[in-house]
């Protein structure tokens, strides 16, 4: 068979390799689909081919002020709600100016909320608000709100790295006053006789003044909550601004079918049932089958842990990137 592009074929892939048809494998289809996925989730975090570096442009909007509410999650949907109710946005007791945000609700056909849409941020919010929802028949419903300062990344984004930096756009450095400018308009036809050594020192020791005074952005995320906090004035990201995050996002199988094909993910994939498989057999152990035949479960079992200590061996050895202070 060709090399797989689909889940389908993937999981076929696998089990061919630990022998059916030829043997039954006692794996169940939810069991293999949960190994897929935890193969998924090593080969992303570790394989340089798993993520790839991505630019993610994002227009600031009202919400993304601090003093203005981001958002409002579903704890719990409960039941017997109506897309007519009310939602109560509270200001929490220790806040006393936080006002206007308002939100709408939307149901299932069982009346579970299962979105919550933020119609008007508000403003002057210090605290996380209480939200509630006015209702008839509604009931079980747990909602939580939150406050500004953040921006809500997708979901597919594993880590940022770094903004570009932020800064009044009255003293952009992309003017006729920035030095790059200045050096091209005065020495651009002698550059090509002169030595380029001190412009290269200028320019670094110019990078050096700009890390020490000013340095990075500061910025802070998790893949866990998907939000990433950017520490600075917020006057600087007025509504409709854009800003450029540096990230990396994992690469989807389902959309880059490619990756079904790789030799080291099928691998590990397949260890990681056999292991499955094994665990399985390892309670019948020592019974016999009809002509005397016994269970080897064990042997099975252990035979797939040492091959999934080679596999995450190699993938450290041969398939990560190096750490940052092994580089040079």
């Amino acid at each position: 068979m060709a090399t797989p592009t689909t889940r389908k074929e993937f999981k076929e892939y696998c089990l061919r390799k630990l022998g059916k048809p030829v043997i039954e494998i006692n794996v169940d289809d939810d069991q293999i689909d949960d190994r897929i996925d935890e193969a998924l989730k090593y080969y992303w975090d570790y394989h340089f081919d798993g993520s790839e570096r991505l630019y993610y442009k994002y227009m600031i909007q009202d919400g993304d002020r601090r003093d203005a509410i981001k958002e409002v999650t579903i704890v719990s949907g409960g039941i017997g709600y109506s897309n007519s109710d009310t939602v109560v946005i509270t200001s929490d007791p220790s806040d006393t100016t936080g006002i206007g945000a308002a939100a709408s609700i939307v149901t299932d056909a069982a009346g579970t909320i299962v979105q919550v849409n933020i119609t008007a941020p508000g403003n002057m919010y210090t605290l996380d608000p209480t939200v509630t929802v006015t209702t008839s028949g509604g009931s079980g419903a747990i909602l939580k709100g939150y406050k500004g300062g953040y921006i809500k990344m997708p979901e597919n984004i594993m880590g940022v790295t770094g903004i570009f930096p932020i800064g009044d756009p009255s003293l952009s450095a992309n003017d006729i006053f920035n030095i790059r400018y200045q050096i091209a308009l005065n020495d651009l036809y002698t550059l090509t006789s002169v030595q380029l050594t001190p412009y290269y020192m200028a320019m670094e020791h110019l990078a050096l003044i700009q890390q020490l005074l000013v340095g990075q952005q500061p910025v802070r995320f998790n893949r866990h909550t998907d939000k990433l906090y950017i520490d600075t004035d917020w006057a600087k990201l007025p509504t409709g601004r854009f800003i450029l995050i540096e990230c990396y996002r994992v690469i989807d199988p389902e959309e880059y079918r490619d990756t079904w094909g790789d030799r080291w993910l099928a691998h590990y994939a397949t260890a990681l049932i056999k292991k499955q498989w094994g665990n399985h057999l390892t309670k019948f152990s020592g019974m016999s089958l009809t002509g005397g035949v016994q269970f080897n479960g064990d042997k099975i079992y252990n035979d797939a842990v040492a091959e999934i200590e080679k596999l995450e061996a190699e993938m450290i050895n041969s398939y990560s990137l190096p750490v940052l202070d092994m580089y040079g």
